[in-house]
Parts: C-alpha cells; sequence; structure tokens
C-alpha cells in the first residue's frame, strides 16, 4: 500500500511516523515507535463525536446547547466581541489561553500581543516552566531537558520521581527503562514503580518532602567531604551560607521528615556522591507541583553542583540552544509596549523567566478583577481539568462577558464558550518543528499536511491569523495564510537547513555552537562549558544563595517547608482527611486529557483508578476494585480503589486527566508555589470511603 512520512504529535516528543493509505487514497494505518498514542490518530481523525463545524452557543452556559454557524460568522463574532471587550475595559482584559496542542502558540501569541494584550497564558503555568526558571535562575542552563538522555559513562542513576516506562518514549524501549548491572540505581519515588522495584536504594518519600531530601543528601556530602571543592571555590555562589544551613538537616531529621529510613538516606548519598559520574532524571513536574516546589527543585539540582557532576559526560548535561526560527511571537513588542503580564506583580522571577502571563490566576482576573480584570477569552485546547479547584474555573469560564474556544471534542470548558471552533489534527496541518533533543544535537523538520481536515476543521494557527486580519492587521498576519507564517519563521534557520526542512520529512540534525566554540578555545572534550562562558546567572556562579530572590522577598537559599496542607502543617485539618493525596502520574495510554475518547485507550484503562495501600484499604473496609468517593476540602470525586502495595502507606494516589473523574475537582488552588505560582497538585490532603 502507499504510505507517506510525517511527524506525530500526541505528546511533545514529534517522533517520525509513516501513515498508510488504501487504494482509493484514505489513510488506514500508522506505523511509528511502539506508542500506543501513535497508533490511535487516525481514531481521533474519524471519532463521531469529533467537532467538524463551527459551533454559537443557543443554550445557558454548561448547558452543551450548540448550533451550527458558518465560518465567517464565527470568526467576525469574535472579532466583534474582542474588540467590544478592548473599547470597554482596555486590551489587557482580553486573555489569550493556548493549552494542547502547542504547535500554534507563535500565532496565537501573536496575535495577543498585537492586539494590545500581555496577557497571553500557556498550561506551562502548571507544567514545566518552573523547573525551566529554577535551573535557569541557580545554574543559567536547562538541564532537566538533557536529564533522560543516557550516556554509558554514568556509573551511577538517580531517578527522581519519573517512570520511563509511563512518561518518557519509546517508553519500554527507552534506555532508563532497564537497568544495567554496571551502574548503581537510586530512585525517589512514593510509588514502587517497576524501575523502583529494581532500584538499589528506592526513598518512597511523603510527597512534597523532596526538598528535605535533596538538603539530607547536601548535609552528608558536605559532612563526610565528598563534594568537589575545587568547583565549589571558583564557581560557587553563597556556598557557605548554604553548607550552614543543610547542617540541621542531619538523616534522623530527614527520615523523619520524608517517611524513610535514615540508613537508606545515608546510603543513597554516598552512592550517588562517591560513584562518579553520576546522573539525575528529572521530571519536568514531579518536583515542583507543590506549595514549595520552586526551592525544593533548586535543593535538587544543586546536588549535581556541589558533587561535580554538573555539564560532564556521564552527569547532569546542559541544554544548549541549536539552530532555531526566527521568533514571530512578538513578545519583543509585549516587553517594550503593553502592560506588564498577569503574574508580574505576584511572581516576578518567574515572568523574568518564561514569556507568559502566569495561567493560574486566570480564575482570580476573572472573579476577582486580582491581579488584572478578565472580561473575555479566547483560547485553544483548554479544560478546567487543568486548573486546580477545577469548579471554581468552571465558574470563571462562565462569568466571562465572551469566550471563544478552539478544539477536538467538547470538554467541560468548551461547554462554557459563546463560539466553539472546530481544530484540524496535526495529520490535517503544516507545522514548523523544532525537536530540542539533547546537550549539543537537536532536529528541525517541517511537517506538511497529509491530510485533508474533516469537515470544516481548521488549524488553530491559520484560525488566528485569520482573526488577526479580521481585527484589522492583515499585514502583521500574512493575510491569513499559515504557510506564509512558518515560512517567515524558517528564515531564521541557516539557508542549507531550512531549504532541506523543506525537502525531506525526515528533516535535518542541527548542532550547538557551544561545540566549535570549546574546540576552538582547544578544549579537546565538549563538556564543561563553564570553562569558556562561566553560568549565565546573575553572578556568573552557580547561585546556592541567589540575590535575585532575595530582592523579589524570597529566601535565597533553597530553604525548605513543608507542604501548605498536610499532616504536619494542618493537623487538624489532617484529622478529617488523614491520607495525602498526590496525583498525575504519567502512562503510556495517555496525554492528560487528550485521549479520553479512544475506545483502544479505554481498553487499556477502562476506568479512573485511585491508589490505595492495602492497610489503609483494610481500616476503611475498601476492597480492590470497589467504587469509591475520595473527598477534600474542596469536595469530592468518585474512583475506582486498587488496592495495590506499589503505593506508600497514608499516601493515595488519583489519575489525572478524566472529564468524568477529574482529581483537580479536589487540589488546593490557594496555596500556589509564592515564587513560580505552581500549584500543589502532588502534596493536599484527602480520605477515601467506599460507596454502598
Amino acid at each position: 500500500m502507499p504510505s507517506a512520512q510525517t511527524t506525530c504529535y500526541e505528546c511533545d516528543a514529534n517522533c517520525p511516523i509513516e501513515v498508510e493509505f488504501d487504494t482509493a487514497g484514505e489513510p488506514v494505518k500508522v506505523r511509528g515507535p511502539d506508542c500506543p498514542r501513535c497508533y490511535v490518530q487516525l481514531e481521533r481523525r474519524d471519532h463521531p463525536e469529533r467537532l467538524l463545524y463551527p459551533l454559537r452557543r443557543v443554550g445557558p452556559r454548561g448547558s452543551g446547547r450548540f448550533e451550527r454557524i458558518g465560518w465567517d460568522e464565527a470568526l467576525d463574532t469574535i472579532a466583534a466581541e474582542l474588540t467590544r471587550a478592548r473599547e470597554r475595559h482596555g486590551a489587557p482584559a482580553v486573555g489569550f489561553f493556548a493549552g494542547y496542542t502547542k504547535e500554534a502558540r507563535p500565532q496565537l501569541q501573536r496575535l495577543a500581543h498585537s492586539f494590545g494584550s500581555p496577557n497571553y497564558m500557556t498550561e506551562s503555568g502548571c507544567c514545566f516552566s518552573a523547573t525551566m526558571v529554577a535551573e535557569k535562575l541557580t545554574l543559567g542552563y536547562k538541564i532537566k531537558t538533557t536529564s533522560t538522555v543516557v550516556s554509558p559513562k554514568t556509573r551511577c542513576h538517580l531517578i527522581w520521581s519519573t517512570n520511563p516506562r509511563g512518561s518518557i518514549p519509546p517508553f519500554d524501549q527507552h534506555p532508563l527503562a532497564s537497568p544495567r548491572p554496571e551502574r548503581a540505581l537510586i530512585v525517589v519515588d512514593p510509588r514502587r514503580t517497576p524501575l523502583a522495584e529494581r532500584a538499589d536504594v528506592h526513598l518512597q518519600i511523603r510527597p512534597g518532602t523532596d526538598g528535605a531530601l535533596a538538603l539530607g543528601f547536601h548535609h552528608l556530602i558536605f559532612a563526610n567531604g565528598w563534594q568537589d571543592q575545587v568547583f565549589l571555590d571558583q564557581w560557587g555562589q553563597g556556598v557557605e551560607a548554604f553548607r550552614d544551613y543543610v547542617r540541621d538537616f542531619d538523616p534522623r531529621r530527614v527520615a523523619a521528615i520524608c517517611g524513610v529510613a535514615a540508613a537508606d538516606i545515608e546510603r543513597a548519598a554516598e552512592c550517588y556522591a562517591t560513584t562518579a559520574p553520576a546522573q539525575i532524571t528529572l521530571s519536568p513536574t514531579a518536583t515542583v507541583q507543590h506549595s514549595n516546589g520552586f526551592q525544593n527543585h533548586r535543593a535538587l539540582i544543586l546536588l549535581c553542583a556541589v558533587t561535580g557532576n554538573l555539564d560532564r559526560e556521564g552527569g547532569n548535561r546542559f541544554f544548549n540552544d541549536k539552530a532555531l526560527p526566527r521568533p514571530i511571537e512578538r513578545f519583543d513588542h509585549c516587553l517594550a509596549a503593553l502592560p506588564p503580564r498577569v503574574g508580574s506583580e505576584r511572581f516576578p522571577i518567574w515572568t523574568r523567566y518564561w514569556p507568559a502571563a502566569q495561567s493560574m490566576l486566570l480564575p482570580d482576573c476573572i472573579l476577582e478583577g486580582d491581579p488584572q480584570p478578565i472580561r473575555a477569552l479566547l483560547a485553544m485546547g483548554i479544560n478546567t481539568a487543568m486548573w486546580p479547584n477545577s469548579a471554581r474555573m468552571e465558574r470563571a469560564l462562565g462569568a466571562l462577558d465572551f469566550f471563544a474556544a478552539s478544539d477536538f471534542f467538547h470538554n467541560p470548558a468548551t461547554r462554557q464558550a459563546d463560539i466553539v471552533l472546530p481544530a484540524a489534527t496535526n495529520l490535517e496541518r503544516p507545522a514548523l518543528i523544532a525537536y530540542p533533543g539533547c546537550a549539543y544535537q537537536g532536529e528541525v523538520r517541517y511537517r506538511r499536511a497529509l491530510l485533508t481536515p474533516r469537515g470544516e476543521a481548521r488549524a488553530d494557527g491559520e484560525i488566528f491569523l485569520q482573526l488577526g486580519v479580521r481585527l484589522g492587521m492583515g499585514t502583521l498576519f500574512w493575510g491569513g495564510d499559515l504557510e506564509a507564517s512558518w515560512a517567515e519563521a524558517a528564515e531564521g534557520l541557516p539557508e542549507a537547513v531550512r531549504e532541506a526542512i523543506y525537502a525531506s520529512p525526515d528533516g535535518v540534525t542541527v548542532y550547538a555552537d557551544a561545540i566549535d566554540d570549546l574546540v576552538d578555545h582547544g578544549f579537546m572534550d565538549a563538556d564543561r562549558l563553564y570553562r569558556l562562558r562561566g553560568f549565565p546567572t546573575d553572578s556568573g556562579k552557580v547561585e546556592f544563595d541567589s540575590d535575585a530572590l532575595r530582592a523579589a522577598g524570597h529566601d535565597g537559599l533553597p530553604v525548605y517547608r513543608e507542604p501548605a496542607e498536610g499532616p504536619v502543617s494542618t493537623p487538624a485539618l489532617a484529622r478529617r482527611f488523614p491520607l495525602v493525596l498526590t496525583s498525575g502520574a504519567r502512562t503510556k495510554f495517555d496525554t492528560h486529557s487528550q485521549h479520553q475518547h479512544s475506545a483502544r485507550m479505554r481498553r487499556a484503562i477502562p476506568r479512573p483508578l485511585v491508589e490505595i495501600h492495602p492497610e489503609d484499604a483494610m481500616v476503611r473496609g475498601i476492597d480492590d476494585g470497589d467504587a469509591v468517593m475520595v473527598g477534600s476540602p474542596r469536595g469530592e470525586v468518585r474512583f475506582y480503589a486498587q488496592v495495590t502495595e506499589r503505593i506508600k502507606p497514608g499516601v493515595v494516589h488519583c489519575v489525572h486527566g478524566w472529564n468524568e473523574a477529574n482529581v483537580n475537582l479536589l487540589t488546593d488552588d490557594v496555596h500556589l508555589d509564592p515564587i513560580s505560582g505552581f500549584p500543589p497538585f502532588k502534596s493536599g490532603l484527602c480520605e477515601i470511603r467506599p460507596i454502598d
């Protein structure tokens, strides 16, 4: 059968795939990596519940009552309502939100800033960005992005709250999924994952105590002289103050905080610190979705610096930019000409490094006008299940003067919208893709639309460009031509790269100029870039103690604080809700809420599960498979019990991303991390009761 090559976008790995066609030219099969997400792309395209035509609400918000309209009416209505909101309340009172998929973000951000609003927001208000900001502030470089790349030189692997078989394509085939006998393995995770079962040491900590554990490692490293003092003397800022601080985090105290054995902490710290080179593998969110997550993550990543494992082969490598497309987002215009973004008032460190407003404040903006009023919203891929205390976010969307959204399917957010637009899938839209890759190597591809969109679906990016035209800014928006917008972005690439990506779907491998810089300056080993460039932090060094944090009113050191809602911080509340609630562990059968409509995925995980330890289940009269209600101070949600010893006693884990069993109806939206604004998705309180 005939076939064509293209690129997957069921997550942001952008894997090459091949689509097979029958003799009539219809797609019948997708071949690619061994990933269930890859295989369901055609199921999504042809799903009977997929949105195929523009819709206008005709019933009350939330009723699900819509009527079909034409594209001209839909776009004219949106343009008129956004203009009306700007005239009445000012351009910043119009918000623009990008969830999944991410490919049209440049076009939407350009629309926001050209319209006059600084308040472009993304799902990164609770995902990944806090790790990046913590790393850039502390080290000057990102290291999470490269932390899942395996080096044959690594002799000790410290896997911190991530599960390769569920979260890192190609899952079971990923080099991290199978430990090697010559490589020591330490796993930190409140769940006993398949990798944890094979670890030399598994530290099954209480969720939210990562910072205390990392500081306990530092205590032992300094106490035993395992630190790389030569590196610290030359490249450390505030090391002595940090060393003084960690003296209080002795193994007995840390064991009591984290709920693990002191002997295991000692064994793990010694193994990591003395078995060089050692590498830490990080999750994009597990350490930062807590009320003190930003500082916890800083404490953790400083382990690389203290032990001399920073930007060394076999350790934690710096991520370096490669050949990049030209920015078309107009963020420079936002910085130079527009008012401060939502979040700049409360989270100036985060907004200093992240080019968007803080979306976790969106419910406050709509319902309270704080810190800025938002009266109208244009969104793509939005779902209220992304926000903590999701019911409040749903109320907020219902209170907007105007709300329009694009998506593949209806969800609790789109049912609040005035206009709903049908989005084209990745097989039906073009995109310029710059895949970050590893420390020095990445890929650039241009993906053409392989299939004609079903119904009247359109690419999100095309929608935003056409709105720009209707708002009177045609010259800024390429006359509504999506391919032209990508072509301008591609002009930022070297000519040979640009020509190659248009000529071949395989794309081009690109390299960072840091390699040449090191060689040109006589360094024959392509690591330790700081020897040449130092650290691009405020001090030019690794920031153990940050003046920027102090200036913003925070502790400069990565201090540990208990989760704001927990058995230690709120003991009275813990008597009513005695279990620690964590959520969000990844599986290969879903990307957040994107695969809820897939029958194939639901065969693998047919029901929303809550993991509970046998000891906790027994005292509550809960058996495996029982329907249960999980309750928190915010409400109750129905799940099905999975009684398992894989979860730590006293802790329960709920899946996320289920519209009919949304764990974020239970999570705390008050105690956001004071630096990043991230919600504590992974360390709240709950109770479970069986349903008769």
